[in-house]
């Protein structure tokens, strides 16, 4: 949705002259702007159109305010966005359906749970007594102004301003979190007639965690990486400013970068008879495996790049995105969501683009385009040289590949793809080196969250994300944190087992790990 802001700024206290028009939206609680690298004007996707003095699209992080400026903020329709729909409720209920009969009933009969993910917020209410999910609301996480990533708020909450406190990066985030929640919360009680809620359960990574808190992160941004709160215990929403709720509860966290959402998540999903790979690639790459009362876990520094950000033409999985990449004869074809003109690629679309391109051998094994008499004929017209000033700065080779009308990928694109998954895929050797066992003995290789649920599973074996004998092993669980703090909303046992499973999981840090950068390097190849 669009929102057109006039800035006076001889009544508004909280800006000057030298602010940036992402300053000025991030303190005055403006979504809608997204800034993958966090405001250094590196990646070319916060634009914003001016309206006056003068009208033009510019990056909002570069370009200072003035007096009378008008601009204009988010996109002029709805975007129909992969990430609103992504919900998969307990039992499969749906959430459009309303339970009238049980309005305006107690206080102690109405429950809530969310799941704070780095891009998207899910919130539920739930009926205690039938254990319903009777409302429903999602969105984008505000806080992604300050970057697309974990590492760009930790950085983002480290700056605080100690002239200003309130405009401080942590208090910024805060406030935009609880804000959301305190939105999202009202707005589900007004639609089922409720008036508050007496337990509400939060499933969200450490920093996610830490931020709704108002605890610095700043910890988590430098070795040994150990965070300030495990969390894993009732807190008083009150203290943060979450209003029409009693009390709340916050799932454990196993490390700084293995949280609450994965132990919601498997606590969920995870057959304790049955030896599982756990993985939920989304914005950050977090996995474990075990099972029983033995489970080792890791995260990868995968980045953003699997859900579009600092991709050339990447984008989120909305309108005019290509999400699905195929080989039909000697053509590349693709769909769209929405079914309209494409823009840009989203994740799916990026995991099957690079599928293609290696099935087709427009790729080698190094991930390099080729060229000339090394291209195979059938697809030498998709190839082409880009231009100087529609590519970033880069030492690769200018070569592109045409995937849709006004839609490629880069070389550099294609470097940024291999860095994620080869993290990804060393992660997961160093958990089957860690727990003793090979790919063959896994019983279920479980794909949670939202972008799980839409990659293609033979595209994702075939660069190599995860071993191609699990293939037939792969299975999606939707949003399986968001239903871990349903049911731990609903359920003291469901709650009682998160806590078992945080306590017999073993963290391994990567960053430290023998040989990891070695395993790195050679999961980035095909």
């Amino acid at each position: 949705m669009q929102q057109r802001i006039t800035i006076n700024l001889n009544t508004d206290s909280k800006t000057t002259d030298k602010t940036t028009i992402l300053e000025y939206c991030r303190s005055h609680g403006i979504a809608g702007i997204e800034t993958p690298c966090g405001g250094k004007g590196t990646c070319g996707k916060c634009k914003v159109t001016v309206a006056k003095p003068y009208y033009k699209d510019v990056l909002a992080c570069q370009t200072k305010i003035c007096d009378g400026m008008e601009i204009i903020v988010g996109r002029k329709e709805s975007t129909g966005t992969k990430e609103d729909s992504m919900v998969v409720l307990t039992n499969g209920e749906n959430v459009s359906e309303k339970f009238n009969e049980h309005v305006n009933r107690n206080v102690e009969d109405t429950l809530a749970a969310c799941d704070i993910g780095t891009t998207t917020v899910v919130c539920y209410l739930i009926d205690k007594e039938t254990g319903q999910i009777i409302s429903t609301r999602s969105g984008a996480n505000p806080q992604r102004s300050f970057g697309a990533d974990v590492l760009s708020r930790i950085d983002a909450a480290a700056r605080a301003d100690d002239n200003d406190k309130a405009n401080g990066g942590l208090q910024m985030m805060q406030t935009q979190i609880v804000s959301l929640l305190n939105c999202f919360i009202s707005e589900m009680l007004t639609e089922c007639g409720r008036t508050k809620v007496s337990r509400f359960s939060v499933a969200g990574n450490t920093v996610m965690c830490h931020l709704l808190m108002g605890i610095s992160p700043e910890k988590l941004g430098k070795a040994p990486f150990m965070p300030d709160e495990y969390f894993g215990r009732v807190f008083n929403p009150l203290d943060i400013g979450l209003e029409n709720c009693q009390a709340m509860i916050i799932f454990p966290a196993v490390s700084g970068f293995v949280g609450g959402d994965i132990t919601a998540g498997m606590m969920e999903t995870v057959n304790c008879n049955e030896l599982t790979l756990y993985l939920d690639i989304g914005t950050n790459g977090e996995m474990a495996l075990g099972k029983g009362d033995r489970y080792v876990c890791c995260a990868t520094a995968a980045g953003p790049a699997f859900e579009g950000a600092q991709i050339e033409l990447g984008m989120p999985a909305s309108k005019g995105a290509v999400d699905k990449v195929w080989l039909e004869g000697r053509r590349i074809k693709y769909s769209v969501i929405g079914n309209d003109r494409p823009v840009g690629l989203c994740g799916s679309g990026l995991i099957d683009a690079l599928a293609v391109l290696l099935k087709a051998g427009i790729i080698d094994e190094n991930g390099t385009i080729l060229s000339g008499q090394e291209l195979p004929i059938l697809f030498r017209a998709y190839v082409f040289e880009v231009e100087a000033e529609e590519t970033a700065q880069s030492t690769e080779s200018s070569l592109a590949v045409h995937i849709a009308p006004g839609v490629y990928i880069t070389q550099e694109d294609i470097r940024k793809l291999q860095l994620a998954k080869g993290a990804i895929a060393a992660g997961i050797e160093v958990l089957f080196k860690e727990y003793g066992c090979m790919p063959c003995n896994i019983d279920v290789l479980t794909f949670a969250g939202g972008f799980g649920n839409y990659i293609d599973k033979a595209s994702a074996a075939a660069i190599g994300l995860f071993p191609q004998e699990l293939l037939d092993k792969a299975k999606e669980v939707g949003n399986a944190a968001g239903n871990g703090a349903v049911s731990a909303a609903l359920s003291k046992e469901a709650w009682e087992r998160a806590l078992e499973i945080s306590g017999n999981m073993r963290y391994i840090e990567l960053a430290s790990y023998p040989h990891f950068n070695e395993m790195y390097v050679e999961h980035m190849n095909f």
